[in-house]
């Protein structure tokens, strides 16, 4: 895990990015395209068909001057497919369902192989709104079940389209049951971006909060 003060994340040569989305996510989706390596293309991680999102991100993406790109859908294609389709991209853009349920259990096993792969060559993995949840160690359904995450953000919930994470339903919920939790707030239009020699920076409209459960807070 890299790691910088009590935020650690995941191994790898690339970026990671946790984009509340949202209104303003253009200017996120700028910075990753700025990050990215020159040679490879745009893999857009789907699952399913929620209001033609792929379509739209690839328009406004295309519009910003990204390399080619494809549509891959997690919930679809063939785990080989998956594997291959995402380990070779500069980028993966992952699609926020309305469900942070579909977005989990569409990116546990070949998907995360495959953003493993292209993460650890150097790719920018760009998770958007809940897909940003998921990548956490632990995601909150929207009747308040607690459920782990992919834990590509180690021992912290993140909450997209929160300003103030603290006064968050989701947050207090994970913070009192894990006392060593820490919860990220990231409003719409803004992102935490972490690189591969530690970099913490907070991308878009800069709206990043952290809460710390009991024992970091002590520690603090």
């Amino acid at each position: 895990m890299a790691s910088q003060n009590i935020l650690r994340w995941r191994d790898g040569r690339g970026w990671l990015v946790l984009s509340g989305g949202g209104e303003g996510a253009t200017d996120v989706r700028a910075q990753a395209l700025g990050r990215a390596a020159a040679d490879g293309g745009v893999a857009y991680l789907a699952l399913g068909n929620h209001g033609g999102w792929s379509e739209q991100v690839l328009a406004d993406m295309d519009d910003l001057g990204a390399p080619p790109g494809y549509i891959v859908d997690a919930l679809t294609e063939d785990d080989q497919t998956l594997i291959a389709r995402l380990g070779e991209a500069a980028i993966i853009v992952i699609e926020g369902a309305p469900d942070v349920t579909t977005v989990r259990s569409g990116l546990i096993g070949a998907a995360a192989q495959g953003m493993q792969a292209a993460f650890e060559n150097g790719a920018v993995v760009l998770a958007e709104g809940s897909a940003a949840m998921a990548l956490g160690a632990w995601v909150v359904t929207a009747g308040g079940q607690v459920l782990a995450g992919l834990g590509w953000l180690e021992k912290a919930l993140v909450v997209p389209g929160v300003t103030a994470v603290a006064q968050s339903a989701p947050a207090q919920l994970v913070l009192q049951a894990q006392p060593a939790a820490l919860a990220v707030g990231v409003g719409y239009g803004s992102a935490l971006a972490l690189g591969p020699d530690g970099e913490v920076e907070p991308w878009g409209r800069h709206q990043v909060t952290v809460a710390l459960g009991r024992e970091l807070g002590k520690g603090g």
